[in-house]
C-alpha cells in the first residue's frame, strides 16, 4: 500500500538520471534503490562527523533508512563518478505521533496528505555546490504532483546555511519547538502550490530580524502570526527575518484548528 503514495509518477522517474556539471565536476542525480543503503548510512556518519554542532543533523539507523526505501522515489542521490556525493530523503508520516503537521495545529483530514522532506545530506567536499538545494527542488516537484498538499521539515537554528536553501525554495517557518533529543528545531511548511523559487527571499518593508538563535523572541513572533521567510549571514551572527502572515482568506496553507 506505501507504494500507491505516488503511483502515477512514474513520468518523474522516467526524467531521471539526470546528468549536470557544477564546479567544472560531472554528476548524475538519480533515485537510489535499497541497494545503496549502506552508501548512503555511510555518508550519513561521515556527514556527523563533520559537524560543528552535533545537534544540527539528526541521523537514522539503518533499520529506518531501509523502511523508507520501502516507498517508491523516496530516495534522492547525486552522484560523482558513481560514489553517493549527497542524498534527499522523503518520508510519509501518515497519522503517526511524529507528523509535523502537529506542530502547526493542522486539522486531522490535513494531518492525511502532509510529506515530510525528512533529511537531505551533502558530502563535506562537495559543500558549496548547491546541491542541497537542488536536491529540495527537485524532490518538490515530485511531491508536487503526489496528491500531497502539505510539506513540512526541520532546521536546526544554528544551521542558517539549510535553513537559507529551505526558505529559497518556498518553505516558511511556522513554528520553533524543541523536537528529538530537546534540541530546537524550526519546523518549516510549504503548500504544493507555492512556488519553488527565490522569491521568498525578497525583502518586504515591514519585516523583523532576530538573531537565530533568539529562540524565545522568535516563539512570541511566530504565536502572534508571524512567519520566517528569508535568512541573512552565517554563524552566530546570522538574522532571520520575520513578515506577518497573510489573512487566511489569502493563505493557501492548510485548515488550523483553533
Amino acid at each position: 500500500m506505501v507504494r500507491e503514495h505516488l503511483t502515477g509518477q512514474r513520468d518523474m522517474a522516467d526524467s531521471y538520471p539526470r546528468s549536470f556539471v557544477r564546479r567544472g565536476k560531472s554528476l548524475e542525480m538519480r533515485f537510489l534503490a535499497e541497494s545503496s543503503l549502506s552508501d548512503l548510512a555511510a555518508l550519513q556518519s561521515l556527514v556527523v562527523s563533520t559537524l560543528h554542532e552535533i545537534e544540527i543533523f539528526m541521523p537514522h539507523d539503518e533499520e529506518y533508512l531501509s523502511r523508507i526505501f520501502q516507498t517508491d522515489l523516496s530516495v534522492l542521490g547525486v552522484l560523482a563518478e558513481e560514489k553517493l556525493a549527497a542524498y534527499s530523503i522523503i518520508r510519509y508520516p501518515g497519522m503517526g505521533e511524529d507528523n509535523l503537521g502537529r506542530d502547526l495545529n493542522l486539522a486531522e483530514e490535513d494531518l492525511k496528505k502532509l510529506i515530510h522532506l525528512q533529511a537531505i545530506a551533502v558530502h563535506p567536499h562537495f559543500r558549496g555546490f548547491g546541491l542541497q538545494r537542488e536536491l529540495a527542488a527537485a524532490h518538490l516537484q515530485v511531491l508536487e504532483r503526489s496528491g500531497y498538499e502539505h510539506i513540512c521539515c526541520t532546521v536546526s537554528p544554528k544551521n542558517p546555511v539549510s535553513l537559507n536553501n529551505l526558505l529559497s525554495c518556498g518553505f516558511r517557518v511556522r513554528a520553533l519547538n524543541p523536537k528529538f533529543a530537546g534540541w530546537w528545531r524550526y519546523i518549516l511548511y510549504k503548500n504544493k502550490n507555492w512556488p519553488v523559487t527565490g522569491a521568498a527571499q525578497a525583502p518586504i518593508r515591514d519585516e523583523t530580524a532576530l538573531n537565530c538563535l533568539n529562540i524565545e523572541h522568535q516563539r512570541w513572533l511566530i504565536q502572534r502570526g508571524f512567519e520566517g521567510y528569508r535568512v541573512e549571514g552565517n554563524g552566530e551572527k546570522s538574522e532571520i527575518f520575520y513578515r506577518k502572515r497573510s489573512t487566511p482568506a489569502m493563505d493557501s496553507s492548510s485548515r488550523i484548528i483553533s
